[in-house]
């Protein structure tokens, strides 16, 4: 059998027939210089989905062949580390290239399609169907309505986000809510205000400057995403502060302020050293920002009617239909029928079988092989960004995942670490008879009482949080070295940007290729030294508060913090930015903390606080908001001002609502307080993490309790190198030693293998190791149950719909994420109210059956030895 070469299996860009005649479009074998009359509508619908569609045919049919084959030449040479690029795009501009001859009909068309994508919009379909190229400068943004309107809510906000951090389940105003909250408001102020104002420098500012506009939505939108960030110093005052944890006397309103002040410009400061790298780069797309946009497009832009794949609806239609639909439809899962968000259904037909709910159990179980394990929203979506994330990130977080499942059944039925007596999944501690660990049985005055510790237990943990803290200690090095490595081409350069930055004011957009850097060149940047300028005088001020107040925190603390971020959290936004997914550097800073100041519980909380939330944390999110801005064409220096100023008034409101939290609410953190205020999304994990890393040590935990945690650092750096070789050997070894088997092996074998094997080997070439390791950790206390619906979700709309209707999965997919999102959170808002604030219980069986086996009472598979606790003998713990 004769075998194609790769040119002769790749095709043009597709021309998909439609049903109606208004999609119709004349002869696509035309033969003129008009090539934009060659593409058929849907095919136009999914390149300029936005309105550009004149705009996108007359880059078409003006662009020169010669500048064409130059502009994929370079894209070609820029984007060969990109994950993300879209592979049967790589391919046809590889042929392309190859010439007319060889690529066949078609060739004008597709290569000044690509090329035009290249220069004037975007490679990924995900950013052109919610970011124009366009921009109207003359369009209000940074109005006095805007300020107001997103200040007055980011006060709202951080008070309800402040109050309700220490409910469990908390409660606060979420961007998707705040978007639907934004818009009547603004509509509202552009009917009832007058059109009076003050000219300042030559500019007049308007109380009313017309209707409210996309980009006015999109800056409230940012300003208001400050109130979602103040309650990260939070946490460390509740521990600190409260009587039911350490209760220490000199936590005043002005150590609230001072902490919470320089925590929150401290990680605004960082960021102006992340942007380069995460904001700038037209790699950095932040899938998950693609609905925010989507939702704000479909509130405020008019669009014409037009009829994709049968439908007309509008997207403001459309997304105020799907929201609504799911206000209503949440009351089911959410309270009047549980079961159909736990739906554990496997585990009814013998609920008392152990097996049976140990592998396809929700809740104590691994989730395996039930197909339909929610109908949820929120549980759907609660490991992955089904509708916003890459396909090919679902996909190898959730094969990966059930390669950690299987990991922690192996680990459990072997009893390694005594993880059979334990619950198999769990998050929790526990002592060596099963119970949940009891942290006051060893502790006297803050202290770790050696005596009573001998005399209680060590801490134990299930085996999905041994898989899970293992991989996460696996993951520090893995993503280090292969995305530093692997990246090092835009990450190099961003390094190369920022320093010249500093040193002679070069642009950020200097030399930008992307269509998006180039519209956003004509607006003032945010000078390098003004974000400096903020992180020196929050340092300073850290300094003073750790010389303030006596918390035993050496000040050299900080600059290790510092040091760690400034290493680490490069490649962790980048990581964010590329593929939606993130983690924190919770784990390092804890273990690091641990190890330099072992029995200092204030060192643990402060290096918590600053190192793994302000400056990762919130660093990430400001430059999420700047990806937002440079997306919608908003100036970097009007998002600046916003942000400053409302961080300033926000953690005053923080602090004061945290002082009438601490005033007003009885028995707060009190595992029975009646509304719920137990602090157990907040100060009860980080005060036991405290004691746990900050008392007992990483020394202890790493040396004696669990040992093989300290490996995981190092088969973290084998993966890593091993993937490193792989991918950057792979292609120059390969076609040779694929020459060499078609020389040795008979036609039939060797065909057989080019069928299965050889593609195969070649998808490794792409393959990350990060989004494995990822996978492999997003256990304990999630299993399959949370995975497998985000990976059926990220099947259809992330890898189906693109292919088969990309017009309508341009025009909806965001929407339709956006709008469900928004109708979940506005139900479970008013659910709160109606019926959480003061609970009103609905009990039957629908709401019963899914707790009422073993999956919800978990417990170990071997039963306690004739001692009463297993494990090493009292007196004799490490």
């Amino acid at each position: 059998m004769a075998n194609k070469t790769a040119a002769e299996n790749i095709e043009a860009l597709p021309t998909p027939p439609t049903n109606d005649e208004t999609d119709k479009v004349d002869s696509v074998t035309v033969e003129s210089n008009n090539y934009a009359d060659q593409i058929p509508r849907e095919m136009m619908e999914s390149l300029a989905p936005n309105g550009e569609e004149e705009f996108i045919r007359e880059k078409i049919n003006t662009m020169t062949e010669d500048e064409a084959i130059a502009i994929v030449s370079e894209s070609l040479e820029f984007h060969s580390d990109d994950w993300n690029f879209p592979a049967d795009m790589r391919t046809r501009m590889q042929k392309v290239l190859l010439g007319p001859k060889i690529y066949g009909e078609y060739y004008d068309r597709d290569l000044r399609i690509d090329a035009t994508m290249m220069r004037y919009s975007s490679p990924y379909p995900g950013v052109r169907a919610v970011a124009s190229p366009l921009d109207d400068e003359t369009v209000p943004v940074e109005t006095i309505r805007a300020y107001f309107l997103g200040i007055g809510w980011a006060v709202i906000g951080t008070f309800m986000s402040t109050f309700f951090n220490s409910r469990f389940p908390g409660i606060g105003l979420g961007s998707s809510v705040i978007q639907i909250l934004l818009y009547p408001c603004g509509m509202l102020l552009s009917l009832i205000l007058p059109d009076i104002g003050p000219t300042i420098f030559g500019t007049r500012h308007s109380l009313n400057p017309g209707p409210w506009t996309f980009k006015e939505q999109m800056f409230a939108t940012i300003t208001f995403n400050i109130a979602i960030y103040t309650t990260n110093s939070y946490g460390m005052i509740l521990v600190q502060r409260s009587p039911r944890f350490y209760g220490l006397d000199y936590i005043t309103f002005g150590y609230q302020l001072m902490l919470t002040l320089f925590v929150q410009l401290m990680g605004m400061g960082f960021a102006g050293y992340l942007r380069r790298f995460s904001v700038y780069p037209v790699k950095a797309f932040w899938p998950t920002l693609l609905p925010i946009i989507a939702m704000n497009r479909a509130l405020t832009k008019p669009e014409p009617r037009e009829r994709i794949n049968g439908w007309t609806i509008s997207r403001y239609n459309f997304f105020w239909v799907v929201a609504g639909s799911m206000f209503i439809y949440n009351w089911f899962p959410g309270y009047l029928f549980t079961a159909l968000s736990t739906f554990n259904w496997m585990t009814w037909i013998a609920p008392q079988n152990f097996t049976l709910a140990l592998l396809t159990g929700s809740q104590m179980g691994m989730g395996f092989f039930n197909p339909i394990t929610t109908f949820d929203w929120n549980i759907a979506t609660s490991s992955y960004a089904a509708l916003a994330q890459p396909f090919y990130v679902t996909f190898t977080q959730y094969l990966s995942a059930i390669l950690g499942g299987l990991i922690i059944i192996a680990i459990f039925y072997s009893n390694m670490f005594y993880t059979a007596f334990l619950p198999i999944n769990s998050a929790s501690s526990f002592d060596n008879t099963g119970q949940s660990y009891n942290i006051s049985k060893v502790v006297v005055n803050n202290k770790l009482d050696k005596e009573k510790y001998q005399q209680y237990s060590p801490p134990f943990y299930s085996a999905g949080y041994l898989m899970t803290t293992g991989a996460n200690f696996a993951f520090y090095p893995v993503y280090f070295l292969y995305i530093m490595v692997n990246q090092w081409k835009t990450i190099g350069n961003a390094y190369v940007d920022f320093w010249h930055g500093l040193r002679r004011g070069k642009s950020n957009y200097d030399g930008a290729m992307d269509v998006h850097s180039r519209a956003m060149a004509k607006y003032k940047e945010v000078p390098d030294w003004w974000f400096l300028l903020i992180l020196v005088g929050a340092v300073a001020v850290s300094i003073a508060f750790l010389e303030i107040y006596p918390l035993d925190v050496p000040v050299w603390l900080v600059f290790v913090l510092l040091g760690i971020n400034a290493i680490f959290a490069v490649p962790l936004s980048f990581l964010s930015a590329t593929t939606g997914t993130n983690l924190g550097l919770g784990s390092l800073v804890q273990i690091i903390t641990g190890y330099a100041l072992p029995n200092n519980t204030n060192a643990f909380l402060f290096g918590q606080t600053l190192g793994s939330w302000a400056l990762a944390g919130y660093s990430d999110n400001y430059v999420q908001d700047q990806k937002l801005a440079h997306y919608c064409k908003i100036a970097p220096r009007a998002v600046f001002r916003s942000q400053i100023g409302t961080i300033i008034i926000t953690c005053f409101v923080a602090v004061a609502t945290q002082n009438l939290i601490f005033t007003s609410i009885p028995d707060l953190c009190d595992p029975h307080q009646p509304q719920r205020f137990t602090c157990q999304g907040d100060g009860q994990p980080l005060y036991l993490n405290s004691l746990m890393w900050g008392l007992l040590g990483s020394e202890r935990m790493f040396g004696s309790v669990y040992p093989i945690l300290k490996w995981c650092f190092l088969i973290g750096i084998l993966i890593a190198l091993v993937f490193l070789a792989g991918q950057g050997l792979g292609p120059r070894y390969l076609p040779g030693v694929k020459e060499s088997l078609r020389k040795k092996l008979s036609p039939k074998t060797f065909a057989r293998l080019d069928r299965t094997l050889f593609p195969f080997i070649a998808s490794l070439m792409w393959l990350n190791p990060v989004l494995v390791i990822q996978g492999v950790q997003h256990w304990a206390p999630f299993n399959l149950s949370h995975k497998t619906p985000g990976f059926i979700l990220s099947l259809i709309f992330m890898w189906w719909m693109p292919k088969h209707r990309p017009a309508w999965w341009s025009k909806y997919n965001y929407v339709l994420s956006a709008a469900l999102t928004a109708g979940l959170a506005f139900s479970a808002l008013i659910m709160y109210w109606a019926i959480g604030y003061h609970p009103v219980e609905l009990k039957w069986w629908g709401n019963t059956v899914s707790g009422a086996g073993v999956d919800g009472n978990p417990r170990g598979l071997l039963p306690l030895p004739e001692r009463g606790y297993f494990g090493l003998e009292k007196g004799s713990f490490p």
